[in-house]
């Protein structure tokens, strides 16, 4: 099967991988802003869990929000759900009230990009058991969360519920002008190596931002292990598995987001070895971009490793907007 879409005159800009199995390259480097929020969640004597409250800001890089979290529970009289209530204030209250924790939270936006969002935060929580404040950093997927603290709420005042906990999210906001905006991925998977080459072809669409999810399946091939007189012809089932993620940019240009899977084990044996490969650039629309996956690294025999990196798999990407 011929790769099409690759034709005279189209860039192609390699993504070669670097040992640590992110890529080598010109990195897209937009400034963003990004969502923050803390979030109290509660959970009951069944296990299920709830959100209670929160307070978010959207912030640019360097800036810093701040929020005082009050959490109450009404206990009701009869079997009727619980009534809880998360209550904010701008100046910190002088004292907690009730049993239940009092936060005082504060959050610095160090880094947002795409999927990549690096969050500094202090928090205290005040309680009539006594204080505790402790500093962190997390580093957050969009739509990811870090919990940060966790309270047991074992007193009969506390309400029906069993804990409570604090979490910290994050975001990226789309551009207005972009929300509804579509993305077309052309994406072909090509291995090759010692006379034979295997294509597969996908194509996919998702909204502005969001992550599109790819698998190619099990595929086998034949690989030559060891050297004469003592080579031998392992039939190895491989998996391309990975995800999108992209936005369209005010000039016009595509920040993309490219992850992908490389996963290998024989189909007589016992192991499995796989490695992974990351993105992300910028391109215009119909421009084509290759990803080239490293070998898994934690096959443990020499010859059977050799014979995984002389078998070379990259994806193909060439990413259109859908009118």
């Amino acid at each position: 099967m011929r790769i099409g879409m690759i034709r005279s005159g189209v860039a192609l800009a390699a993504l070669i991988t670097t040992a640590g199995g992110h890529v080598a390259g010109d990195e897209a480097a937009f400034s963003r802003k990004a969502r923050l929020e803390f979030r109290v969640v509660a959970t009951g004597s069944k296990g299920a869990t709830h959100p209670i409250g929160s307070f978010g800001e959207q912030l640019e890089e360097g800036g810093s929000t701040t929020a005082n979290m009050q959490v109450s529970v009404d206990t009701p009289a009869d079997a009727s759900p619980c009534q809880s209530s998360v209550t904010g204030s701008v100046s910190p209250p002088a004292a907690p009230a009730g049993p239940l924790p009092l936060w005082q939270t504060e959050a610095t936006l160090r880094r947002a990009e795409m999927d990549d969002i690096q969050v500094d935060y202090v928090w205290r929580r005040r309680s009539p058991a006594g204080d505790v404040t402790h500093r962190g950093s997390a580093r957050l997927s969009e739509d990811g969360h870090a919990l940060l603290d966790f309270v047991p709420a074992f007193e009969a005042s506390s309400g029906c519920w069993d804990n409570v906990a604090l979490e910290l999210s994050a975001s990226i906001p789309e551009d207005s002008a972009f929300t509804d905006r579509r993305i077309g991925y052309d994406l072909w998977l090509v291995s090759e190596g010692r006379g034979n080459r295997l294509t597969r072809r996908l194509q996919l669409m998702g909204k502005q931002g969001e992550k599109v999810e790819f698998d190619y399946g099990t595929f086998r091939s034949k690989l030559t292990v060891g050297s004469r007189p003592n080579e031998r012809t392992s039939v190895m089932e491989m998996t391309t598995t990975g995800n999108i993620r992209s936005r369209i940019q005010p000039d016009g240009s595509i920040e993309i987001l490219l992850a992908a899977n490389r996963g290998a084990h024989p189909r007589e044996g016992d192991w499995y070895a796989e490695a992974h490969g990351l993105k992300k650039v910028s391109a215009t629309p119909g421009e084509t971009l290759r990803l080239e996956l490293p070998p898994p690294a934690s096959v443990k025999e020499p010859d059977m490793f050799k014979a995984l990196a002389e078998q070379h798999v990259a994806l193909i990407l060439t990413p259109t907007l859908v009118d």
